[in-house]
């Protein structure tokens, strides 16, 4: 009779050792398939993250260059190698004044307003230009016919080696230059104040950017993660009752084989 109990409860031990193994197998493949959601979850934020890092870095790199065109100093405007300071911004502001007029005033008159077309303008600054960012003057001789250091003015007025030159006109031209030089200043000053607010505003965005992906991120893993927890807390209560049950079974093991022993024939060997 204990036999046959020892034999009973070790077919039932069997049978839930296999169930539960069965459910156990199911368990692990469960929390396999989440593990690897929650690394491609975080794998894709991770990816969205660096994407918005990279976006932050390419509209900072380009703002400098953004602004500069908008001010009118960019890259095609301003030549560095020029070092009289003429460049298309300087150009375009000083054809843009003068053509509008620019006031003057000789020495014991009143101020007057200079005027060029485009014709006259561009003479000037051809003269300008090829001869170092200046206009030459002319040199009074003396009795031998040499040119001597002093200016030859005419009613006070210097007067100019060139064509068609005046000093008036010339006066209206150094003028707008400078007003336009200036302008120029104005406008780099702008640029560096505008890249660095908009910097600001790009670490204020990044920041903000962030932090929405890393709650979206959390968002998509809580459930995951949840129930990860749970089966990784069922897969452990699993593994504990099955190692009671293989206890369990062992000592059925050792009872049905003692068992079988006690009721074997002896055949008077005892």
């Amino acid at each position: 009779m204990a036999l046959l109990l020892a034999m009973y409860q070790k077919m039932r031990l069997i049978r839930e050792i296999n169930e539960g193994t069965l459910k156990l197998t199911k368990i692990s493949s469960k929390i396999s398939r989440v593990t690897k959601n929650i690394e491609r979850t975080q794998k894709r934020y991770t990816s969205l993250l660096a994407q918005v890092k990279q976006q932050a870095t390419q509209m900072q790199s380009n703002a400098k260059l953004m602004f500069q065109n908008m001010a009118g100093i960019g890259n095609d405007c301003v030549n560095p190698y020029n070092y009289s300071g003429m460049n298309g911004f300087v150009y375009g502001r000083m054809q843009g004044a003068l053509a509008s007029g620019v006031s003057i005033k000789l020495s014991g008159q009143d101020p007057q307003s200079v005027t060029m077309d485009q014709a006259t303008f561009e003479r000037y600054m051809a003269i300008y230009m090829q001869n170092g960012g200046q206009f030459p003057y002319k040199y009074e001789t003396d009795k031998d016919g040499k040119a001597t250091t002093t200016i030859e003015k005419v009613d006070g007025v210097p007067q100019y080696d060139c064509d068609d030159v005046t000093h008036d006109g010339v006066l209206a031209f150094q003028q707008a230059m400078s007003a336009a030089k200036m302008q120029q200043q104005q406008a780099q000053m702008w640029v560096q104040q505008a890249d660095t607010q908009y910097g600001n505003n790009i670490s204020i965005w990044l920041q903000n950017a962030e932090a929405q992906l890393e709650a979206e991120q959390d968002a998509a893993l809580e459930p995951l993660q949840y129930e990860d927890t749970m089966l990784q807390l069922e897969k452990e209560q699993l593994d504990l009752r099955l190692q009671k049950l293989r206890a369990e079974k062992e000592s059925y093991d050792q009872l049905a084989s003692e068992e079988a022993k006690n009721m074997a024939p002896t055949f008077g060997l005892r």
